[in-house]
């Protein structure tokens, strides 16, 4: 589903009535056919360079001097980016509402960047002089991999070579045992590195449709390794891949059958009484799902939380589907579509998802590859996060209707509307400090969505802006590009006054983190054991699951 940025001025945007709207496209049409003209001339006057329209900035596809130099190039762009504006000028005129513009804008530009003439050979002037250096070996390169991807990635370019990465040995390596496993997930308990530890354990809680080691990525780029190296007592749960026999598997048996069991057996393996969570994208859902579910238990307790990249606050997608025509489209026949689809599979296809998340940025995850695969020939590149977003999980279909229903469309657990098992999730029962972290160069989360956390919650709530996207911005060990952006402890509800009174950091915020997190852990303790005579260490991390 498309989402934006709050724009404060979106409310008020009037629908062109059909006199503006036949004046936007003439105007439009106008336009185009008088700049193509001025860059055909100028192709033909043999100065390309006399009339030029720019890419956009960051857009990367037109590096090659050749654009510049020769006018057979030269006039392909021109047209190429002169058109692209024609198309989003002609979606800007139309009689939408601001929403419905939004959604068009977003289908448009796919369209435009489908159309791209580096997606093509004759367009392609890389292609073509690697072909010619080759003597079309890399055409025929090229053809293989595109059959290959045809057979076996959907018909999508591959984004990664695998095979060289390990799991256990180059991803998720940090060790430790599996010390639980049912039907829905395995605990893992990861080893400590330090002579003591702090007195509270932490849970983390990955989402369910990525398997959880991106938060274990890779030695030396591993959040669960940079806690225990911090003295943490690390726990983390892994989710069993969903197949047919896993169709009525929903978010309750995540929380009720994954979570709260996870809690019970840190609690009989430590001797503690409370444990702090940690969560990731949907996974930070779950924690505060999971804390609100225990808020009226008096055992095990949580203590403090943190949330990466989370939203739990959908008020854009609601506002959404309930304001524009094409939300109630998506209400009314693509999430049905959907769900019975997923109902006749008994699971929604992990491929398919990150295909859907790849066309979001598809000139970065998706024409970057058919130009470098099919057209040059190229092997993808070997890249640990790469790797583990090709290692798809599938989602259940109770889990799919969870998400896109009851949190995008209906915002039901900030709406205080959520009940799982009999038991509602009220928001304001989660009165623990809050760490929340987001990327301000996320495509999937945008950070101004992650930001409402801020005031959804009672408790003390801390927001820390980081540098990166949605996984970079997660994998964040210290280096000298990192950044993150800190404001007032009680930050005021637009995010755009918040940013504009924060500060800027030149670290990674896992350090103040783990400062954080050392106020809230407890007392220095010798290590609890690896496991309990009711939950012995079984297998080595990072166990079983993660291979389903």
């Amino acid at each position: 589903m498309p989402q934006t940025s709050p724009d404060p001025g979106a409310r008020a945007h009037r629908v062109p009535t059909p006199w503006t709207t036949a004046l936007g496209l003439a105007h439009a049409h106008r336009r185009f056919a008088t700049d193509l003209a001025r860059a055909t001339a100028g192709t033909l006057r043999r100065a390309p360079g006399a009339t030029r329209v720019e890419p956009a900035a960051g857009d990367r596809r037109f590096d090659d001097p050749v654009w510049d130099t020769n006018p057979y190039f030269h006039l392909v762009r021109q047209t190429y980016l002169l058109g692209s504006r024609l198309v989003q000028e002609s979606v800007d005129a139309l009689p939408l509402g601001e929403h419905d513009r939004t959604t068009a804008r977003f289908l448009a530009q796919l369209a435009v960047d489908a159309a791209a003439p580096t997606n093509f050979l004759p367009g392609n002037p890389a292609a073509i002089r690697t072909a010619r250096e080759t003597r079309g070996r890399s055409l025929l390169q090229g053809t293989a991999n595109f059959h290959s991807d045809l057979a076996s990635n959907r018909g999508l370019p591959a984004a990664v070579d695998a095979a060289p990465y390990v799991k256990g040995r180059d991803l998720a390596a940090t060790p430790g045992k599996v010390v639980f496993r049912n039907e829905v997930m395995e605990l893992i308990q990861y080893e400590p590195r330090t002579e003591t530890v702090h007195a509270v354990p932490m849970l983390v809680s990955p989402p369910w449709v990525n398997k959880y080691y991106v938060l274990d990525l890779a030695p030396q780029r591993s959040v669960i390794e940079w806690l225990v190296e911090h003295g943490h007592t690390v726990f983390t749960v892994s989710y069993r891949n969903p197949d047919a026999t896993s169709r009525d598997v929903g978010p309750d048996h995540y929380v009720r059958d994954g979570l709260v069991p996870a809690l019970k057996v840190i609690a009989d393996i430590t001797g503690t009484e409370e444990v702090n969570l940690a969560g990731a994208c949907l996974g930070g859902l779950l924690a505060l799902m999971l804390a609100a579910w225990v808020a009226e238990d008096e055992r095990p307790r949580i203590g403090c939380i943190s949330l990466l990249n989370t939203i739990a606050d959908f008020t854009d997608s609601a506002d959404f589907a309930d304001n524009s025509v094409s939300g109630k489209v998506i209400r009314r026949f693509v999430v049905p579509a959907i769900g019975r689809a997923a109902d006749r599979r008994g699971y929604v296809d992990g491929r398919g998802i990150d295909a859907f998340f790849r066309f979001l940025r598809a000139n970065d995850l998706v024409w970057r590859y058919v130009g470098a695969n099919w057209l040059r020939g190229e092997k993808p590149p070997a890249f640990d996060i790469l790797a583990w977003n090709s290692d798809s999980m599938n989602v259940t279909p109770r889990a799919q209707d969870f998400f896109m229903r009851q949190s995008c469309l209906d915002n039901d657990f900030a709406g205080g509307r959520l009940e799982l098992a009999g038991r509602r999730l009220r928001p304001e029962r989660v009165e623990q400090d809050v760490f929340v972290t987001s990327a301000r160069d996320d495509h999937i989360i945008p950070w101004e969505f992650a930001y409402r956390t801020t005031s959804l919650l009672p408790g003390d709530v801390r927001f820390h802006l980081v540098s990166g996207g949605h996984i970079a911005g997660a994998i964040a060990p210290p280096n000298r590009k990192a950044r993150y952006w800190t404001g007032d402890r009680q930050p005021a509800q637009d995010p755009g006054t918040w940013l504009a009174g924060a500060t800027e950091h030149k670290d990674t915020w896992w350090h103040p983190w783990v400062e954080w997190l050392r106020e809230r852990s407890g007392e220095q303790r010798t290590p609890p054991p690896t496991g309990s005579a009711r939950h012995p260490a079984g297998e080595p991390a990072p166990g079983a699951y993660i291979h389903s």
